[in-house]
């Protein structure tokens, strides 16, 4: 069963045409920014291009980002561009993560997605496991697991995870963040990442709120006034 049948299927019994898809990458990162993306599909040009056995295929690739290769994410990403009605991107700073927190940040994001897909034109949002608080429940639903259920959930994860992925390798170039290994972990939490924190301390682009390094700050502020 193609992912594409899930859009199908709501197009056939809702009637709703232009469907939108709307996931998030480096939610539980300890550096860097939120990543959101939203794909909009114009269901019936899906459906005509999906004929061409080709574009078949290569639709039916489309699934969960964290399932694909590196360079299987770039070709997809480059491909879903082309056929899609709408995409859009957006980021969201560790230091907007740090003074509203990771649960408002994401809503946000999520609207600005909404907002600009709807200049164009979205009759239904599928979000990945998340409700925007603005947006009418008739206007949208929340999948869990969603990119491995709807195909324009699916390549909004794929646009976010390349976006972000290169913007981190770009980073770690700079030789403020060398250190610290960005173009590898892409400021997940790993263990060889925590320890490169504990030893050589947070940059300027961690997010202070999350742990270990919100501990670490508290630790440093004690020792400061003593």
């Amino acid at each position: 069963m193609s992912l594409m049948d899930f859009e199908i299927n709501i197009y056939k019994n809702q009637n709703h045409r232009f469907i939108g898809g709307i996931d998030e990458v480096g939610r539980g990162c300890l550096a860097g920014p939120l990543v959101t993306a939203i794909v909009v599909y114009d269901i019936e040009n899906l459906v005509e291009l999906s004929k061409n056995p080709e574009i078949l295929k290569r639709i039916n690739q489309i699934k969960d980002s964290k399932k694909l290769s590196e360079k299987k994410r770039e070709e997809l990403s480059a491909f879903i561009k082309e056929i899609a009605y709408f995409y859009a991107v957006d980021e969201a700073s560790n230091n907007d993560i740090d003074s509203m927190g990771i649960s408002k940040v994401t809503n946000n994001s999520f609207l600005k997605n909404y907002m600009y897909a709807y200049a164009k034109r979205i009759d239904f949002v599928l979000i990945d496991a998340f409700r925007i608080k603005e947006i009418d429940s008739h206007k949208q639903s929340s999948l869990i697991k969603g990119d491995n259920t709807s195909l324009a959930i699916a390549s909004a994860s794929i646009i976010a995870k390349f976006y972000r992925d290169e913007l981190m390798k770009k980073v770690g170039e700079q030789d403020e963040f060398k250190i610290y290994g960005f173009d590898s972990h892409k400021g997940y939490g790993t263990a060889a990442h925590i320890e490169t924190i504990k030893r050589c301390g947070f940059s300027s682009i961690h997010r202070k709120s999350f742990e270990p390094i919100k501990s670490m700050t508290r630790l440093s502020l004690l020792t400061n006034n003593f």
